[in-house]
């Protein structure tokens, strides 16, 4: 053990007096007998240290002990008082011996006489230790470390339960997720035995008809093979050959008669198998089967009972979405009246192959970030991925595009008003054409439904199915229903199909499915309503070329709020979209090669 600084070192023998010398002298290896004691610092020093004890500011204080009455030995001091034992940090080889309450440190000698600590009272530990325990700092010490091991023990139970819940949420969600995967494999097998027995059974029916009339050609060939051979033998008499003949005279009408008979019967239905549009549409979700929603923390009974209404509403939203065109999933109805919108840098559409600035007159929503545009002025369709924010592909039109739509499969339409036709593009991968149709006008809007193409000509709106035939012309009362329509659009509200459409009497007209005019709706600070695009159940986002603004029309109640205007860049705009699951609102506007991109908030 090193010696203590004042004091030599023990003999061995435990009784022999310890020696004490002054203990400020020690640190410079002097060996001076001590005269004075201090019982506050535990120190012995000589004659000149005293001295200096006794005028320092820290110390002048203390009431130092002579010869007569300081302890005999530095054991003699240390007795009933405890050992320092912590180094200063600041000092290694220095303990702490002090306190400053003014600047809340522990300190040492050398920190004592220090500038900052020469105008502070400073406590020497060894005094105020002794009241410490008892003191009221000391239990509020005990009493808040307690409640924190009490609460960190709380916490971590609560911890070990939610480690345990979610365990167990993991296991409930698999087997939900397995239970509804094993309801669509058996539904998918139902579904293929039956379609499976109905092409046998139409297979069937159809040879069935045909032997049948095959077995009746077969018995007129043989009459009329007969009447052939009966002839030729009776070509000798003339009086039998006139008879024979009559006779097969008359009987030619009825074979004839029988052959056209058999030959109208042989022209037997055919059928193709068709892809369901619902399913095309679940195969290019990407929430196919289901998703993870994040909820709050909840029982597992409640997360049950949670489980349980969603199952229920999406098998109300697959019901609704029968024979709807392929979209970008929105979860409900979606209020944006009351959202804020962050403007973020516009994404460039120019291409090398473009001659004109762009003029982006429809806009519609592919999945996995995409967006799909038709360009007028370059009379092109083009596909913009919006997370690298980069053109990937683009293809030439006959004609200029004005609206275009989704339809199942991967597929599009778009209107080529000055053409008059319907142009069909391919958006498997990249944008290609496909099929071609005539309508015999200029149409300008078109949307999809129940395997009908919905198109907006300047003074009605027409049913057609995917080769251009109309169905249904302008409305019951063969009255045109519109000065000038443009875009339209198709929503659901109450488990059925509504059309609105706008025109340029600064309308939008709400439409069945038989083109009975629902409701009509007018605003004053809209002018040339364009572009309108559904974001849920009864909500329109509507483009007021004119008015230089983007509306939110919730058609349930006819309230219309401004949502973007000329502050945030917005001058004849022609088409908006609205990802819901991102929150982004992609515009365009009119002679602008940028699609404008908002952040909603």
């Amino acid at each position: 053990m090193d010696a203590v600084p004042g004091r030599k070192a023990s003999k061995a023998t435990a009784s022999a007096p310890d020696p004490t010398y002054c203990q400020p002298c020690a640190e410079d290896s002097k060996q001076i007998l001590p005269e004075a004691f201090c019982p506050d610092c535990k120190e012995f020093m000589c004659f000149t240290c005293a001295r200096v004890h006794r005028n320092m500011k820290l110390t002048k204080s203390h009431a130092l002990q002579d010869k007569s009455s300081m302890p005999s030995s530095f054991r003699g001091a240390e007795s009933g008082e405890e050992n320092f034992k912590e180094k200063c940090q600041r000092h290694a080889k220095e303990f702490i011996k002090y306190f400053c309450p003014n600047h809340d440190e522990l300190l040492c000698g050398d920190c004592v006489v220090e500038k900052m600590h020469r105008s502070c009272n400073i406590d020497k530990i060894s005094q105020v230790a002794k009241r410490y325990k008892e003191g009221a700092e000391y239990n509020s010490l005990k009493i808040g470390l307690n409640q924190m091991v009490g609460d960190i023990g709380e916490l971590f139970n609560k911890i070990t339960a939610s480690t345990k819940s979610i365990d167990e949420q993991g296991l409930i969600n698999i087997n939900e997720l397995r239970k509804f995967r094993n309801e669509i494999n058996q539904y998918l097998d139902k579904r293929e035995r039956e379609l499976l027995a109905e092409i046998d059974e139409k297979k069937r029916k159809s040879k069935l008809l045909l032997n049948e009339q095959k077995s009746k050609y077969q018995d007129i060939k043989t009459a009329c093979e007969n009447f052939l051979s009966d002839l030729q033998t009776q070509e000798s008499n003339n009086i039998q050959l006139f008879i024979s003949g009559r006779k097969a005279f008359k009987e030619l009408t009825s074979l004839q008669t029988t052959l056209n008979d058999v030959c109208n019967k042989s022209r037997v239905p055919r059928y193709q198998f068709r892809r369901d549009p619902s399913t095309e549409q679940l195969l290019a979700s990407i929430t196919a089967i289901g998703r993870l929603e994040k909820t709050d923390s909840a029982s597992t009974s409640e997360q049950q009972n949670r489980q349980q209404e969603l199952k229920q509403q999406q098998q109300q939203q697959a019901t609704q979405a029968h024979s709807t065109p392929l979209k970008v999933p929105l979860h409900g109805s979606t209020d944006l009246s009351q959202a804020k919108f962050s403007r973020q840098p516009d994404i460039s559409v120019k291409t090398a192959s473009d001659n004109k600035t762009c003029q982006l007159t429809s806009v519609a929503l592919l999945p996995g970030d995409m967006l799909l545009l038709a360009d007028s002025n370059n009379n092109s369709v083009k596909l913009l991925d919006t997370e690298t924010n980069t053109v990937v592909s683009q293809v030439k039109l006959p004609g200029e595009p004005r609206d275009l739509c989704l339809l199942p499969g991967d597929r599009a339409a778009v209107t080529l008003p000055w053409k008059a036709k319907i142009q069909f593009l391919s958006t498997k991968g990249k944008v290609s054409l496909q099929d071609i149709v005539e309508v015999g006008g200029t149409c300008s809007g078109i949307d999809f439904c129940d395997d009908n193409l919905i198109v907006s000509f300047p003074g009605n709106v027409e049913l057609m199915d995917m080769k251009g035939k109309k169905s249904v012309d302008k409305d019951s009362s063969s009255k045109c229903l519109f000065i000038n329509s443009e875009s339209l659009t198709v929503t659901r509200e109450s488990h059925r199909p509504s059309i609105y459409v706008s025109d340029w009497s600064d309308t939008i007209t709400m439409l069945s499915t038989s083109l009975q005019v629902l409701k009509t709706f007018k605003v004053a600070a809209l002018t040339r309503p364009l572009g309108l695009t559904a974001v849920g159940g009864n909500h329109l986002l509507v483009c007021g070329m004119f008015s230089n603004t983007v509306k939110f029309l919730d058609t349930s109640t006819g309230k219309m709020t401004q949502l973007l205007g000329k502050g945030e860049g917005i001058e004849k705009p022609y088409s908006a979209a609205y990802y819901s699951l991102n929150k982004w609102m992609f515009d365009t506007c009119n002679e602008n090669d940028f699609v404008k991109v908002f952040k909603v908030k």
